[in-house]
């Protein structure tokens, strides 16, 4: 058997567990010719496959130097000076837990980590009513 004709197989068995998945209304809507049928490919990543940026991230330090940051502002200048690429801001977040997707932008990135470490320090201040 030729690797193309292996191919076929393994697509018609993914095809057949595919549809197989379906609820009875999508299988409805298949059968139904006002809806139009697309086979779409998406290669889902795990996290064991994100790969870490070029420079090494120790998120400690990062972690200590945002926490001691006085205001919002300091972590965000202490950030887009060392850490400014998606890559390296998605590293930290993903370190910190802290919920990401891919769409988010490196702004909204910065924001969260600086919210889950500095805004969750000054926020408990304020309540506290300990804050400078």
């Amino acid at each position: 058997m030729s690797q193309a004709e292996i191919n076929i197989i393994t697509i018609f068995r993914r095809i057949a567990e595919a549809v197989d998945a379906l609820s009875e209304d999508e299988i409805k809507r298949l059968s139904d010719s006002q809806y139009e049928l697309e086979i779409k490919t998406v290669r889902r990543r795990s996290k064991d496959e994100f790969t870490a940026p070029q420079e090494p991230i120790n998120v400690e330090e990062v972690i200590r130097e945002l926490t001691v940051s006085g205001t919002r502002q300091d972590a965000q200048a202490y950030l887009d000076s060392r850490y400014s690429s998606k890559k390296s801001l998605e590293f930290i977040a993903r370190r910190l837990d802290i919920p990401i997707i891919r769409q988010d932008k490196v702004e909204f990135l910065r924001d969260k980590i600086i919210e889950a470490t500095v805004g969750a320090r000054l926020r408990s201040q304020a309540i506290q009513g300990t804050g400078a």
